[in-house]
């Protein structure tokens, strides 16, 4: 049996045992003109069956591919496959798909149409990969990282900003005049297009800004500086946008070591009545709990006014941000730490802030200012029995016209390298009668990025974010998305600024 296996039959195809005695008999031309024909028989039928399947082959492989393409989008959910604004840049990588995905899987139809006359305002800490601009210091080994300017979606250029250092707790101002409030060696302004920059106050070597907040209309500015040893004094400073001065000081060991959180104009908007201060609990980070009042009143000679608390620091609580007309304050009543991603997938000074747990909203009103009964837009978790089960909230928005709020919410892995996995909501806003009312949050879009935050406003309804390395524009109304920008490190995005209309 097995020579039988490894010798094929040496007789025709086709032909069975005992038929040989017949291919004897037959003559020699007879036996030709037989195979003869059944091999032009042969040829004709194998022409017709390959001409007649080739059209149902090309069919049922495309049915294979398809039923391969529904099986895996039934398993996973499809990401996005919008037309991206292109950047025009013949040496920039491939625009990236954005890391979106919609509920139900559903993918708008809708292509984000960027004009060409606005501008994204961002900023990138220091990164060996990414040097400093020179220019921007007279040290040219300094670190203090860049500004830049992009058309949107177009190739961004290098702002020559004097003195700037980046500080993730003091965010780069668009003021409503359109100058850029930068913080370094102290506080510039920056006209961007022309590129006259023009420092409006000044600070000691041994000093670092801790603060900066610049009131709606962009007439009254406070902000605050400490030693960068943490041993000293901490000031405090207010009044015109360029001409502030010393209105509180404290030392470093009698915390709360405040901070300015917001610039509270009378109703006139001709004094400067309040300043809204935080604790940040003796750290540089971006760490602040608990809100205080303080009296801007005190001219030369009198005693200092003191700071009166209206939201209680302990438990771990804080202010998060002041809606654009001043009338509603977000804060948390729990936050607590994430734990730190071990893949460097979130920069150090990111990973290390504390975190909200919960959000709540109250009005903010009255003189001096007082908050109202607060509205529970996220409760917050306690007790549970693993990291992973936790939510947390970072860059919280409203919207321009005050009738939303979106957020990014995210979890941790409990397992190195502890992965984050983020998600946007929104939240309706609504203050009819007096009566301040939030509804329940709903998921906007789920996203497989590993760092995840909300920039600024492209208009009233498009929203800049930040996403693993790029900055996305996305239309909340229409779901339709663009990239801006490719940077391929963390940046922060600032403002957007032009004379265009979207």
């Amino acid at each position: 049996m097995a020579h039988q296996v490894s010798d094929p039959p040496r007789a025709p195809a086709g032909s069975a045992p005992g038929s040989q005695s017949r291919y004897l008999h037959l003559s020699r031309i007879g036996m030709l003109t037989m195979l003869s024909l059944i091999g032009l028989l042969l040829a004709c039928f194998n022409g017709l069956l390959i001409y007649g399947l080739t059209p149902q082959a090309q069919q049922a492989a495309a049915r294979s591919a398809t039923a391969t393409v529904s099986a895996l989008e039934t398993r996973v959910a499809s990401p996005i496959v919008l037309t991206p604004t292109p950047t025009p840049n013949p040496s920039a990588t491939p625009t990236p798909n954005p890391p979106i995905f919609w509920p139900n899987n559903s993918v708008p139809n809708a292509v984000l149409q960027l004009p060409e006359d606005r501008y994204l305002l961002y900023e990138q800490p220091y990164n060996p990969n990414f040097p400093s601009n020179p220019k921007n210091s007279q040290n040219p080994n300094s670190q203090q990282g860049n500004l830049f300017l992009a058309p949107l979606g177009g190739q961004p250029e290098v702002l020559n900003a004097p003195g700037y250092i980046y500080n993730q707790a003091v965010r780069p101002m668009l003021t409503p005049s359109g100058q850029l409030l930068y913080s370094g060696d102290g506080l510039w302004l920056l006209d961007i297009f022309s590129g006259q920059a023009t420092q409006i106050a000044t600070i000691d070597a041994d000093e670092v800004v801790t603060s900066m907040a610049l009131s709606s209309d962009g007439h009254w500015l406070a902000w605050s500086s400490e030693p960068s040893n943490g041993r000293g004094t901490i000031k405090i400073y207010a009044g015109p946008l360029a001409s502030t001065h010393l209105v509180y000081q404290q030392s470093t060991a009698d915390c709360p070591c405040f901070r300015v959180f917001a610039v509270l104009p009378s109703s006139s908007k001709q004094v400067l009545a309040y300043l809204l201060l935080t604790d940040s609990r003796g750290s540089h980070e971006a760490i602040q709990n608990g809100l205080w009042v303080l009296p801007i009143t005190a001219t030369a000679g009198q005693e200092q006014q003191q700071p009166q608390e209206i939201l209680d620091e302990d438990p771990q609580q804080g202010p998060l941000l002041l809606s654009p007309s001043d009338r509603f304050l977000l804060y948390s009543p729990n936050e607590g730490q994430v734990p730190y991603p071990t893949d460097n997938s979130v920069p150090a000074d990111i990973a290390a802030l504390s975190y909200a747990n919960s959000l709540s909203l109250a009005s903010l009103g009255g003189s001096p200012p007082a908050l109202g009964k607060a509205q529970i837009v996220l409760p917050a978790q306690r007790a549970l029995r693993s990291i992973a089960d936790y939510h947390w909230v970072t860059t919280p928005l409203f919207t321009p016209d005050e009738r939303s709020l979106v957020y990014v919410e995210f979890s941790s892995d409990d397992q190195p390298p502890y992965e984050r996995h983020s998600a946007l909501y929104t939240v309706q806003v609504s203050d009819g009668n007096g009566h301040l009312r939030v509804a329940k949050p709903v998921l906007l879009a789920t996203t497989t990025a590993a760092l995840v935050e909300l920039g600024t406003w492209l208009n009233g309804h498009t929203l800049t974010f930040y996403a693993d390395g790029n900055i996305f524009a996305l239309d909340l109304s229409s779901g339709a998305i663009a990239t801006l920008v490719q940077a391929r490190t963390y940046v922060r995005a600032i403002a957007v600024v032009g004379t265009g209309r979207i």
